[in-house]
C-alpha cells in the first residue's frame, strides 16, 4: 500500500528528527543519566516535529531492559507505538476528547500497570483545547502520578494551557525548522526515492513550507505527482505559485517615482493571473526588508538566491530612505489582518498601494535647517513680518514639503512680490555689509513669526499634509528638533 513521504519518512529515532538539536540533546541526556520527568509539555508551530517526537521519547522509555536512548525502532513495541496501537502508550487527540469525563477515563487508565513495557505513557495532542475542568482534573493526577505513568502534551499554543499544568512538566519549545535543515531532508528524501531535482526547486518548496518540514514534504508529494519523477523549477515556479523578485523591484520603483499608471497596469495583470493577494504582501514585506538589510550592511551574508540579486538590491536600496521603508513595511503589517478577513481582499490590496503611494519622502532634520539657513537678513521696512523687531526673512531657493520621522517639521518660502525683492537687492549691492548676507540659523521665535507663512505655503503645494499642521504650534527647537503642539493638546 503506498504511504505519502509525510508518514513513509517520519522520524523514528532522535537521530532522524530535524531541526530541534536543543530538544533532542536535553532528552537523550535525561534519559542517559536517569533524570526522566513525569510530565512533559511540547510546544512550536505545526509541522515542526511535536507528536513525533513524543512518540519517539515513549519509544525510548518502553526499549527492550529499561530506558535506553539506543532503543531498536523496529521492535514490536516500538512499531506498536509508531503505529498508535499500543496499549501501553495511549494517545488521544485533545480537539475532539476535550472533556472531563475522557480525562478522568485516563486517570482511571493510568492507575493501571502496563502490559508489555515499563511505562503508560499518555500523549495528549493539541492539549490546549482541553476545557477547564478537564484540565483542573488532570491537575492532582500529573503532580503525583503513579511510579509508571508518564504524560506528555504537545501544542501549538502555549498561551492558552493553563501555568497550573505547564509548572507540573518540563516545557520544552520547538523551533522553526530552517531553510537549509528541510533542504537536507528533502535532498536525502528525493535521492532515495530516485526523483531527480535541481537545486532551485528544492529551495522553492524549502521556502514555501515556512519553517514546517511536514508542510514542505506534503508539497513536494504534490510536486512530484505535478512533476513526475523529473522537478522542473519552471514548472514549480508557476505551481505553487511562485511570484518572481523582478515584480516586487518594479513596485518600489513605483513607489518611488509615484507611477499611479504603471502600478494600476500592473496590478490589472496580478489580478488576471489569479495571484494570491497575502503571498504578495508576504513577498513585499520580505523584499523591503532585503533593502534596509542591504542598505545598512552591505557586508552581510545573504541566502543563495538573494546573493545573485545583491548588485541589485545594492542600487535600489540607495534610492531609498531607511525610515520610509520601514514606514511602507508597516502599512503592509497593519493591513494583513484586515485583508485576511476581508471578502475582497484585493481591492485592498489596491487601498493599501494607493495609500503608500502618497506617503510623503523623509527629510533629515539638518536638511531641514540647512533649508533655513538660505534665508538672508535684511534690513527692517515696510513688507516687515509682524512681530519681528529687526528683521524680516526671505528664502533664496524654493524647497518642497517634507518630514522628518513621526514629526512633520516643515520649511516653505516666503512669498514676496517682485518689486520690494528689488528693492532688497540694490540695498545689499549699495551697502556691501557682511552682515546683510549673512547665513543664521533659525531660532524658536523666528519659526514661530513665520509659522502662518510656512503653514499657508505647505496648503498651497501638499493640501493633505497641511492639513495634518494646520492646527499645529511650534513650541521648542532643541538638539536640532522641532516640537509642534496641537490645539487638542492645549
Amino acid at each position: 500500500m503506498y504511504k505519502v513521504f509525510a508518514l513513509k519518512w517520519r522520524p523514528q529515532s532522535f537521530n532522524d528528527i530535524v531541526g530541534q538539536n536543543f530538544v533532542t540533546t536535553t532528552l537523550l541526556n535525561s534519559i542517559k543519566q536517569d533524570r526522566i520527568g513525569q510530565g512533559y509539555i511540547f510546544t512550536g508551530p505545526r509541522g515542526v516535529g511535536k507528536t513525533t517526537t513524543a512518540r519517539i521519547l515513549a519509544m525510548a522509555l518502553n526499549a527492550e531492559g529499561g530506558p535506553s536512548v539506543k532503543f531498536n525502532p523496529k521492535s514490536n513495541i516500538s512499531i506498536e507505538i509508531a503505529n498508535g496501537r499500543s496499549i501501553d502508550v495511549i494517545e488521544i487527540d485533545g480537539a475532539s476528547n476535550r472533556g472531563i469525563d475522557e480525562i478522568r477515563s485516563l486517570r482511571e487508565q493510568i492507575k493501571f500497570p502496563p502490559m508489555n513495557s515499563l511505562f503508560k505513557v499518555i500523549i495528549i495532542d493539541e492539549v490546549h483545547m482541553l476545557t477547564n475542568q478537564a484540565f483542573n482534573a488532570l491537575l492532582r493526577t500529573l503532580e503525583e502520578p503513579p511510579s509508571h505513568g508518564k504524560f506528555i502534551f504537545a501544542t501549538t499554543d502555549i498561551q492558552k494551557v493553563p501555568q497550573t499544568i505547564i509548572s507540573r512538566c518540563q516545557r520544552f519549545d520547538f523551533n522553526r525548522i530552517s531553510i537549509s535543515d528541510i533542504k537536507k531532508r528533502l535532498e536525502f528524501i528525493l535521492q532515495n526515492e530516485k526523483i531527480n531535482f535541481d537545486d532551485k526547486s528544492i529551495d522553492l518548496i524549502s521556502k514555501k513550507a515556512d519553517g514546517s518540514l511536514r508542510d514542505a514534504l506534503s508539497i513536494l508529494e504534490q510536486s512530484v505527482s505535478f512533476c513526475g519523477n523529473n522537478l522542473d523549477s519552471d514548472m514549480l515556479e508557476h505551481f505553487l505559485g511562485i511570484i518572481p523578485v523582478d515584480l516586487f523591484f518594479k513596485f518600489t520603483s513605483f513607489f518611488k517615482e509615484k507611477n499611479y499608471l504603471e502600478l494600476i497596469l500592473e496590478l490589472d495583470k496580478i489580478n488576471s493571473v489569479g495571484t494570491s493577494v497575502l503571498e504578495f504582501i508576504n513577498g513585499m514585506m520580505e523584499h523591503i526588508k532585503n533593502l534596509i538589510y542591504f542598505k545598512e550592511d552591505k557586508d552581510r551574508k545573504f541566502s543563495e538566491d538573494i546573493y545573485e540579486l545583491s548588485s541589485k538590491y545594492k542600487v535600489e536600496s540607495l534610492k531609498w530612505h531607511k525610515k520610509d521603508l520601514m514606514v511602507i513595511n508597516q502599512l503592509f503589517t497593519d493591513s494583513l489582518h484586515l485583508i485576511k478577513t476581508s471578502d475582497k481582499p484585493f481591492l485592498m490590496l489596491e487601498m493599501v498601494l494607493l495609500k503608500v503611494m502618497e506617503l510623503d519622502s523623509t527629510l533629515k532634520i539638518e536638511e531641514l535647517l540647512e533649508n533655513y539657513s538660505n534665508f538672508r537678513l535684511t534690513p527692517n521696512n515696510s513688507n516687515q513680518i509682524p512681530g519681528d523687531n529687526k528683521y524680516s526673512y526671505r528664502e533664496n531657493h524654493p524647497r518642497k514639503v517634507s518630514h522628518v520621522n513621526d514629526s512633520i517639521l516643515t520649511s516653505a518660502n516666503n512669498q514676496t512680490d517682485k518689486k520690494v525683492q528689488e528693492q532688497d537687492n540694490s540695498k545689499i549691492l549699495e551697502n556691501k555689509s557682511e552682515n546683510l548676507d549673512q547665513k543664521i540659523s533659525p531660532s524658536i521665535e523666528k519659526i514661530r513669526d513665520s509659522w502662518l507663512k510656512i503653514t499657508k505655503k505647505i496648503k498651497d503645494e501638499k493640501p493633505s499634509l497641511g492639513s495634518i499642521i494646520d492646527s499645529s504650534i511650534p513650541i521648542k527647537l532643541e538638539n536640532n528638533i522641532l516640537t509642534l503642539r496641537y490645539e487638542s493638546d492645549l
